[in-house]
């Protein structure tokens, strides 16, 4: 009689990440609340019991899946930000690509969109996400807000008040990805240019 094949032995941070890849695939189609530690296992082709030797309960491993799909993106971005010859225009322009490239065309798009329809339900793990990541992104935008006003570029300040609208064209594209992909695509790239063009006044010598 032939014998089950024996697990493959991982190297512990190549099993931290597959139990996080099964644990992302996991969330995603069944939603936070109802996907369980052994759902995530079985996926991953471990036992339970080597999960909670990397993560005490589903929402460490929520967590750490939400710094580390963001937390880079954010790093980069203010690496970006100390490059003084660029516009803050140009400045957001790469975070706008950086968001493109790095959470919304891969597998982590799915990830925003399960915060953004979850989150409500889970304040623990939303004030996680709050003070990890969204807060250093606004405080980000807000400098490079700031630093276009004092140079006299943005359409208007009350952008200031409000830096949280940067986000827009990045929620819209998660809504309309989850909901209405099927009817019809979403040109992010003409979205973005879109908003950038709404926010900073032409440079000198372009029509307005």
């Amino acid at each position: 009689m032939n014998k089950a094949p024996k697990r493959r032995s991982l190297a512990p941070e190549a099993r931290r990440k597959s139990i996080m890849d099964a644990a992302l695939a996991v969330f995603t189609q069944k939603g936070f609340a109802n996907a369980r530690i052994e759902d995530i296992a079985r996926h991953a082709g471990i036992g339970k019991g080597t999960v909670y030797l990397y993560f005490p309960d589903k929402e460490s491993l929520f967590k750490s899946l939400i710094s580390e799909a963001l937390g880079p993106l954010l790093m980069t971005a203010h690496a970006r930000l100390e490059e003084a010859q660029l516009t803050p225009r140009e400045t957001l322009g790469i975070f706008f690509d950086l968001l493109k490239t790095e959470i919304l065309g891969t597998e982590k798009r799915d990830l925003v969109q399960l915060m953004a329809m979850e989150m409500r339900n889970f304040p623990e793990i939303a004030e996680f996400y709050h003070e990890n990541i969204i807060r250093s992104g606004l405080a980000l935008i807000l400098r490079v807000l700031e630093r276009a006003e004092a140079r006299g570029e943005l359409r208007s300040t009350e952008v200031l008040k409000v830096p949280q609208v940067i986000f827009a064209p990045a929620l819209l594209s998660v809504i309309w990805n989850a909901n209405f992909a099927r009817y019809g695509d979403l040109d992010l790239d003409a979205a973005f240019d879109f908003y950038l063009d709404t926010l900073f006044k032409p440079a000198e010598g372009e029509a307005p």
